[in-house]
């Protein structure tokens, strides 16, 4: 909350005609703006912060059905992105490198290559894989768990739980929290570190990979080995409580009619005969 890391997340969010809260729309912000911020930051540190309500819009997907897209008021955003700024060089210093979504200096265009890379020198076995329904169905008991060792420090974990509880999307039969908005400022971190245990646990495996958020693909030489890696990360993702999306998870040879992260995926080299002719 410091005058220096407000006004750089204020620089990032000026732009938006987001209203700042349920009471004050965009236009009297921009009236009252010093006086908004400050009262902002003073409930912060105070305590007295509360967040507001997410606004909820109704989108169409592709296959005709409905999605429910949450999203933030700019004062709640004002405050996230200001611990973001914050929590993001900390969490660069732990990401896996083959982890690209949501990281600053990183990109679709980064992840691709690495695939082609890897496809390259012979592991074209795949793990073509995604995660059902990943933002919907983090626990929240095991993220504030991840959170709060990540963290540490009590003010800004009262904070986060705020968060959680206006966004949460439902609670399962053991009532356990689920779900985080993907509209949020702080989810796409929260998705990050809520995975790296993921990340590490493929590395400790030797089992490459790439990730983009809940998408991924597992490299293998042979499709023995590759469906090793698919029982592998089915119970990895069990032991967090998430599962593996049936119907677009696959173990594929790679080819241009493997689509990842929107692109078709190379064929793999040909094997060149080592034989030598006598005649």
């Amino acid at each position: 909350m410091s005058p220096h890391v407000l006004d750089q997340a204020w620089r990032r969010l000026r732009s938006e005609h987001t209203p700042w809260s349920v009471t004050v729309s965009r236009e009297a912000l921009q009236h009252h703006l010093l006086a908004h911020v400050l009262t902002c930051r003073e409930e912060a540190l105070s305590g007295k912060y509360r967040p507001e309500p997410l606004r909820q819009f109704v989108m169409a997907k592709h296959d005709g059905r409905r999605r429910v897209i949450s999203a933030q008021y700019l004062r709640d955003k004002l405050v996230q992105r200001a611990l973001l700024i914050i929590l993001e060089p900390r969490a660069e210093k732990k990401f896996h490198p083959d982890s690209y979504a949501y990281r600053p200096g990183r990109s679709v265009d980064m992840a691709l290559a690495k695939v082609r890379e890897r496809v390259r020198i012979g592991q074209a076995w795949l793990v073509d894989g995604d995660i059902r329904s990943f933002f919907d169905s983090i626990p929240h008991g095991r993220l504030l768990t991840i959170l709060k060792k990540f963290i540490q420090d009590r003010d800004t974990m009262r904070l986060i739980k705020k968060w959680l509880s206006m966004g949460v999307h439902h609670t399962s039969m053991l009532g356990k929290r689920r779900g985080i908005s993907q509209g949020a400022v702080l989810s796409p971190l929260f998705c990050n570190l809520y995975l790296h245990e993921l990340d590490c646990a493929l590395t400790r495996a030797n089992i490459p990979f790439v990730r983009f958020a809940d998408d991924f693909l597992l490299f293998a030489d042979k499709k023995a080995k590759a469906e090793k890696a698919f029982h592998f990360i089915t119970r990895e993702l069990d032991k967090m409580d998430l599962n593996i999306h049936p119907e677009k998870t696959r173990i594929i040879r790679s080819g241009p009619g493997v689509i990842f992260l929107g692109k078709p995926l190379p064929h793999p080299p040909c094997r060149q005969s080592h034989n030598v002719s006598l005649t």
